[in-house]
């Protein structure tokens, strides 16, 4: 009696799932496949499979990380960005679906023999996507992270992209260098900003710039014409309520070319310009 009672107590996978309104169906596929070690088409194909005690504290115990702001790419280890899975984990950002147009652009102004730095790399998504599509351009990354760099190696060998790290605070230890690409995607949000409260499991430091967000994408446009070849481009993402800012500092600077670019929600979320000494 009591084991036909727990049985027909233990949800199925399809029934948990639907219980689950907070969550999309596939974040639900995704945590039932961290639970049961299936992959998302073994889930859909045995939606009728009952789950056992141990696997629903499990998902207990994820859900209430999830409730508590930790984002899913951390509890799963890995998100997606440009078609390829980076590994992840609460010293480095979780990869953007609207970062991969900073990718797109810079793939978009390279050529053969291109040297291109992504500053503050993070997970190093941004730089492993460009060589990994790109083998034939030399990629430099450099990050003031210890951790993040080390998620960002390891990210590179995943992928087997030729990318050289650096340990650097922006260009501080990149002195006499150049390229003919830099792109960043640097911490811009206000410290004030109320939607920081939905980011706080992640790295502070990744996300928060001083002067109401800007002022790393002020150091980075101040700068990076002394790390740029003639004809050079600087690419930068940044917040939905910046790009006239960014297009002013990049202007004061002396950038040509200057223009944002819309991201699929129709928000100016990447402005570029070239430069010309």
């Amino acid at each position: 009696m009591n084991t036909k009672s727990n049985t027909t107590a233990a949800p199925s996978f399809d029934e948990w799932r639907r219980s689950k309104t907070a969550l999309t169906r596939l974040e639900c596929d995704l945590l039932l496949g961290l639970v049961t070690n299936l992959s998302r088409t073994q889930i859909v194909i045995n939606a009728d499979q009952l789950l056992d005690c141990a696997q629903l504290q499990h998902l207990q115990t994820l859900e209430h990380a999830i409730s508590q702001g930790t984002p899913i790419a951390y509890l799963l280890g890995e998100k997606e960005f440009f078609g390829l899975n980076f590994n992840v984990n609460s010293a480095v950002l979780v990869p953007r679906p609207e970062t991969e147009l900073l990718v797109e652009l810079a793939l978009e102004r390279i050529t053969t023999g291109d040297k291109l730095l992504d500053a503050g790399t993070g997970s190093g998504a941004i730089a492993v996507a460009i060589a990994a599509k790109r083998p034939d351009v030399d990629v430099d990354a450099s990050d003031n992270s210890a951790l993040a760099l080390e998620v960002a190696r390891g990210n590179a060998d995943k992928h087997g992209a030729r990318v050289s790290f650096h340990q650097s605070d922006w260009f501080a230890v990149l002195q006499g260098r150049r390229w003919h690409l830099i792109v960043s995607n640097p911490p811009y949000i206000a410290a004030d900003d109320p939607h920081l409260a939905e980011l706080s499991a992640e790295p502070e430091s990744a996300l928060v710039a001083a002067d109401r967000g800007i002022a790393a994408l002020a150091h980075i446009i101040d700068q990076s014409p002394n790390f740029l070849y003639e004809k050079g481009w600087l690419l930068l993402e940044h917040g939905y309520d910046q790009a006239e800012s960014v297009r002013g500092l990049m202007a004061d600077r002396g950038f040509t070319g200057i223009k944002s670019v819309v991201d699929l929600g129709n928000i100016e979320r990447v402005t570029l310009g070239q430069w010309y000494e």
